[in-house]
């Protein structure tokens, strides 16, 4: 229970401007049709890193570590190759949304701007 208030505030700040802009125009497109998806995805955040948070407190590893440590090497590699895919779209599209805001705000050329946000 210690941690379970870190945790909601991560998920909660999981959420960032993109989704919440994505969110808000298809509200106002569909209404109220589409809020259950957004509060499912609210939901299913916080409980994800309240799972999170309970496993580095328990063992000390994220995921891939204890997949890694606890599952025979056959399966690991498998198993933790979507978790890589995962972060690395999530990190793309976090990198490619900075540089398209540092052009929109900026005028800076797009692949000026992926060099600063790489920076």
């Amino acid at each position: 229970m210690a941690f379970s208030g870190p945790a909601i505030l991560i998920s909660v700040g999981y959420m960032d401007p993109g989704n919440w802009g994505t969110d808000l125009a298809g509200g106002a497109q569909f209404k109220y049709g589409l809020l259950w998806v957004v509060a499912m995805a609210s939901f299913m955040a916080v409980i994800l890193q309240i799972i999170s948070a309970r496993l580095g407190v328990a063992t000390g590893k994220d995921l891939a570590q204890c997949s890694r440590d606890f599952y025979p090497r056959w399966r690991a590699g498998p198993t933790g190759s979507p978790w890589k895919i995962a972060v690395a779209a999530t990190d793309l599209a976090e990198a490619l949304g900075s540089a398209v805001a540092l052009n929109l705000l900026f005028h800076i050329p797009i692949a000026l701007a992926i060099v600063i946000t790489r920076v």
